[in-house]
């Protein structure tokens, strides 16, 4: 069940990149709410403006530039922060975890020591205190085994090039949610990952949904995944939110041409 409370608001956002034609622009006048406790999946084909969408939600849109809009996170507004402010929410209020986990990671630092220079940032004992680094090591093992990770403490002394991308992916999700956000971004995270390991980390979304209280955006291309874990979805076409409802809903009864599409071509493949 989800909270009542938006944690999110999005209101006519447009975006453009530098060299567009005056009066083009990638995101189109966006509009989008999210609640606590909720999963809302934003599906669409390549180049409909969804990793943008993302991007500029966190205020990372370089190359890209708001043009106008709102984005009110638990009622701040992100448009007109500062670079400073922005860096004191990203992470702890508001995370993204990117389509390529290996740009995500430093290839000369151990995994271990990677993780904990985030996860020690937020972890704090029962007295409040910061804790020993063996504390802060035994939580990291505790939270890849959480998502599937076998003899976590010989693979935080190994380097990214020696995880797999599953691994990477996994690890990347909890490195974006150990300080427990509000607001969680996942842009294509289980593109080119095997159905098994894709399970993994579906079903991992979904407990930090129910645990840390956490209201989640998930990008993807494939409307199967939205089905699996969302409550809502939001279907985006030419940097538009052509449609947005309940699952369900959008799914059984489709109104936009463009939904129609994409629910026929899911059909088509079962």
């Amino acid at each position: 069940m989800t909270s009542n409370k938006h944690i999110l608001l999005v209101e006519n956002l447009i975006v453009n990149f530098p060299d567009m034609p005056t009066g083009s622009s990638v995101l189109r006048g966006v509009s989008l709410s999210l609640k606590q406790r909720e999963i809302l999946g934003i599906v669409g084909e390549s180049g409909c403006g969804k990793s943008v969408l993302a991007r500029s939600l966190i205020r990372l849109e370089s190359p890209a530039r708001i043009i106008s809009g709102s984005i009110l996170l638990d009622g701040q507004e992100l448009t007109t922060k500062s670079r400073r402010e922005l860096r004191r929410l990203r992470g702890r209020k508001i995370s993204l975890a990117l389509q390529d986990p290996r740009s995500a990671m430093d290839p000369v630092f151990m995994m271990g020591n990677q993780l904990k220079e985030v996860v020690s940032i937020s972890y704090t004992g029962k007295n409040g205190k910061k804790q020993r680094n063996a504390d802060i090591f035994r939580k990291i093992h505790t939270l890849l085994k959480g998502v599937g990770i076998a003899s976590p403490k010989e693979r935080c002394r190994q380097y990214p090039h020696e995880w797999s991308r599953g691994m990477l992916q996994r690890a990347q999700l909890v490195m974006v949610a150990s300080a427990s956000p509000e607001v969680l971004i996942l842009d294509e995270i289980t593109s080119a990952l095997d159905p098994t390991i894709s399970l993994q980390i579906l079903d991992f979304i979904v407990r930090l949904k129910k645990e840390q209280n956490t209201g989640i955006i998930l990008i993807t291309h494939d409307l199967s995944i939205a089905l699996e874990i969302c409550d809502r979805v939001a279907v985006m076409q030419k940097g538009r939110i052509v449609e947005m409802g309940k699952i369900r809903k959008i799914f059984e009864q489709p109104v936009h041409p463009y939904t129609k599409l994409i629910v026929s071509y899911r059909l088509s493949d079962k």
